[in-house]
């Protein structure tokens, strides 16, 4: 479970590169992050702020805890992507997930590594 507040996560998102957390399950500490289609939203870094986290979260509150999901987030040629995601134990499970998904890539929690799809 996350306490962050939002403009902790925030400032987490743009500094860090991103962020996973779900506000009734732990952060993953290890397996595979797989972003959900259909969940995602891109915001300029500019633009991003505790308000627009907090609509985001609002439009999915329901899907993440009533499915077991996270939040995803993270900053690429500046926008932040925002999406749904699930953590699969083992990569190859993982891989095949997010081809399905019509995903570029997926997450490894463990090693802090995107992984080309």
């Amino acid at each position: 479970m996350d306490t962050m507040t939002l403009a902790e996560q925030c400032r987490a998102i743009v500094n860090d590169g991103g962020l996973t957390f779900s506000p009734v399950l732990p952060a993953p500490v290890d397996g595979f992050m797989v972003s959900i289609a259909g969940s995602e939203r891109t915001i300029p870094v500019e633009s991003f702020g505790p308000e627009a986290l907090a609509h985001y979260m609002a439009d999915y509150a329901s899907r993440v805890t009533d499915q077991g999901l996270f939040f995803g987030a993270w900053v690429d040629c500046g926008l932040v992507y925002l999406d749904l995601s699930m953590n699969v134990t083992d990569r190859a499970e993982a891989e095949a997930m997010g081809r399905l998904e019509s995903q570029l890539a997926i997450f490894d929690v463990a090693n802090g590594e995107v992984i080309s799809l």
